[in-house]
């Protein structure tokens, strides 16, 4: 995959994130959690004891199929939910995982990430009217939120 580091930094909240350029099309930005983190080694699509989410809650920035799949969940009061229902961020939570240098290296950090590339937004290879190629400076300002949100998690 060609990828471009754009920005790596340490967060307000202290934690690493990372804005990369993919494909020469699109940016994707990343925040890392220690292995101390509740959420560290969790699929960013796997459900949490850690993570709950109120039934008023608005849908923010969320993907819409996870929407609809916790819209489908179990009736039985089951409150439990996966990150990428949790975490309001652009087009909602597309990866998460601990590579040995995607998105970039960082040994024991386990890594949440999205992704710029969906209906509305612009990309180096295909837009619509209306659509728009996120800066790196929108990318960086959803890294901050995903950052502030995962550092108030607790176990």
């Amino acid at each position: 995959m060609s990828r471009i580091t754009e920005k790596d930094w340490t967060t307000r909240a202290g934690l690493r994130a990372v804005v990369l350029w993919v494909h020469d099309s699109h940016r994707c930005g990343y925040v890392g959690v220690p292995a101390s983190h509740p959420l560290h080694g969790i699929d960013y699509s796997k459900a949490s004891p850690h993570l709950e989410i109120a039934d008023d809650t608005e849908v923010g920035k969320r993907g819409v199929i996870p929407l609809a799949l916790y819209a489908m969940r179990d009736e039985e009061g089951q409150k439990e939910i996966s990150p990428d229902i949790y975490f309001d961020v652009h087009g909602g939570l597309t990866y998460s995982g601990d590579t040995a240098d995607y998105p970039a290296v960082a040994e024991g950090t386990w890594w949440f990430g999205f992704d710029c590339a969906h209906a509305g937004d612009a990309t180096g290879h295909h837009h619509c009217p209306g659509d728009v190629l996120r800066s790196l400076e929108y990318v960086e300002a959803e890294c901050e939120s995903l950052a502030e949100q995962l550092a108030r998690i607790s176990a």
